[in-house]
């Protein structure tokens, strides 16, 4: 009885000894676990190895490194994301799905050029073609761009026919329009204004004039010539 004991004793000590090893062994698989990849999502205009640089997790390093908090915050840094989400799969495969921000504007300036959101931020896209974007020159004023881009969306016909913007503190807004006019706005009040000049607009006697500057409340200077190519 007692031998027979002792041996089962001992298969259970064997028994016990192999199960812990195998749950060790699992035990140190699952610390010694890595970020196998990072695989980015629907991406048009921003470079993928930008974002890769601009947060802070890595592929080789340890799958515990992976904060999604830290993640949201440099994600919320990169210029030209509207919206994100990711999933870290148990395979260490990041997943990460990028909504990009839509370019409203293209601002150039010492011959290099930057998209530009509605709100007037300055976008990280490389350089492609997009199409029937407005131009804007002169100085960049996030601030006054947001309110001025704001009146654009709400006019859609207004928009569709500028051509290119040059802003200035100085002058306000000089707009080129498709036809082949100019618009002179100042910096406040534009609704307002752009509410008379649509007016103008329909009139008859839009057709016989080139150049309508508005910078002085309750006037509106008329030219047949298009001054603004030549001030």
């Amino acid at each position: 009885m007692r031998k027979y004991l002792a041996v089962s004793f001992f298969f259970l000590l064997l028994f016990f000894i192999y199960k812990n090893f195998f749950n060790l062994d699992e035990i140190l698989g699952k610390l010694e676990k890595k970020v196998h990849k990072i695989v980015i999502h629907n991406l048009d205009n921003i470079d993928e190895d930008l974002i890769l640089r601009k947060i802070k997790l890595k592929e080789d390093q340890s799958f515990w490194n992976f904060n999604s908090t830290k993640l949201s915050d440099d994600l919320k840094k990169i210029r030209g994301i509207n919206n994100f989400s990711f999933k870290m799969e148990s395979n260490g495969i990041l997943n990460i799905f990028i909504t990009e921000d839509k370019p409203f504007m293209i601002w150039k300036y010492s011959n290099k050029i930057k998209y530009l959101n509605e709100e007037g931020e300055i976008l990280d896209f490389k350089k492609r073609e997009f199409k029937n974007l407005i131009l804007l020159e002169g100085k960049h004023d996030k601030e006054a761009l947001r309110k001025f881009n704001k009146i654009l969306s709400a006019d859609i016909q207004l928009k569709n026919n500028i051509l290119k913007v040059y802003f200035s503190e100085n002058i306000g807004w000089k707009i080129f329009l498709r036809d082949n006019s100019c618009l002179y706005l100042p910096l406040e009040k534009i609704d307002k204004l752009i509410s008379v000049y649509k007016k103008i607009k329909d009139s008859k006697v839009y057709n016989n004039f080139k150049y309508f500057d508005m910078r002085i409340l309750e006037r509106v200077y008329l030219n047949k010539e298009n001054k603004c190519l030549t001030s």
